[in-house]
């Protein structure tokens, strides 16, 4: 038996708390169906973390013990991203856990698998299990993650990547991706392809689209930061300035900023650039157009400049980054 411990952090996302332990009761079925034993492969067990109250971030109360207590080993740890409402917040979350910490430490050396999602990546890399590795982290706290954790190699390349038994998930719905990486370790690859084409999950999704990035980015409260993402996504292809886009919005460019910030932890400025930049990788990776076509695509009228820009962004100039990782 494979034994899983999911930690529900306070304000974390249902579906991905749920997803990934979805994924493995499907998978169970198969295995049953395929060996006729009725003893469960997979077992889990449901977690939380400084208190043993908890809210989802859609409002499900959850009573269960505390992680930090138990004195079980587990095969796999998983942490599902949870909301983020803000750097202030965020930040006080993440230094309010060490215990948890600790406990994914001794966790990992006795051979665990320690997984995270979305946001949850950061808690990860204030355990230190991330130092001197390579992970991702949802992009648009790009910003603060690499201002935390300067001894980490932050890439986005990939939804998921995995380093020494340490896995990070880039987007807040990678649970089924990350699920069925997790499955491939444990059962044949016929149960990970039954499980994956009983519940419809997509085995090719590997990278993140930009319409996928900006429903992540999405996930705060905040009206007038909202507001813009939503205009910035319509209007992304022409050329506009902050100040102009704050008075679309009905409100001043210091105003603009300073919510940005608190929110996201990024200047609209940086924020509509990684998303830019995003939107032309992704069409670099999965289609023919030409690059100056890309660059009318994503607001730029400037090759040269959109050039330097990318590769010192991505490491890459354009066509190199296409050449490497195009998908056409």
């Amino acid at each position: 038996m494979v034994k899983f411990a999911i930690v529900a952090l306070d304000g974390c996302y249902g579906s991905s708390l749920h997803g990934l332990v979805d994924v493995l009761v499907v998978a169970n079925a198969h295995i049953r169906k395929e060996s006729g034993n009725n003893e469960p492969f997979f077992s889990w067990e449901f977690f939380t973390s400084d208190n043993s109250s908890i809210q989802t971030s859609n409002g499900l109360t959850m009573n269960h013990p505390q992680a930090e207590l138990s004195a079980d080993n587990f095969d796999v740890i998983f942490i599902p991203g949870v909301l983020y409402q803000g750097t202030k917040a965020f930040n006080a979350k993440l230094k309010s856990l060490n215990p948890l910490y600790q406990w994914l430490a001794n966790q990992y050396q006795q051979g665990a698998i320690i997984c995270a999602n979305c946001t949850s990546t950061f808690f990860l890399a204030e355990s230190n299990l991330l130092n001197h590795k390579t992970a991702t982290t949802v992009w648009w706290l790009e910003h603060l993650f690499k201002a935390n954790y300067k001894q980490i190699d932050l890439k986005f390349d990939q939804l998921i990547i995995e380093q020494d038994r340490v896995i990070t998930a880039g987007a807040a719905t990678s649970h089924f991706q990350l699920g069925l990486l997790l499955l491939k370790k444990f059962v044949p690859e016929l149960i990970a392809q039954q499980t994956a084409k009983t519940m419809l999950i997509d085995t090719r999704k590997v990278h993140v689209s930009p319409e996928q990035l900006l429903n992540v980015a999405r996930e705060h409260t905040n009206r007038l930061v909202q507001d813009a993402q939503e205009w910035i996504n319509n209007h992304l292809h022409e050329s506009f300035t902050v100040n102009e886009l704050a008075s679309t919005l009905a409100t001043s460019e210091r105003t603009l900023n300073r919510q940005f910030k608190e929110v996201l932890a990024v200047t609209p400025n940086k924020y509509i650039q990684s998303l830019r930049i995003n939107s032309a990788k992704y069409l670099l990776e999965s289609s023919e157009l030409t690059l100056d076509d890309i660059l009318d695509k994503v607001g730029y009228k400037d090759r040269s400049a959109f050039s330097k820009l990318f590769t010192a962004s991505v490491g890459l100039p354009p066509m190199s980054y296409r050449r490497q990782f195009s998908q056409t």
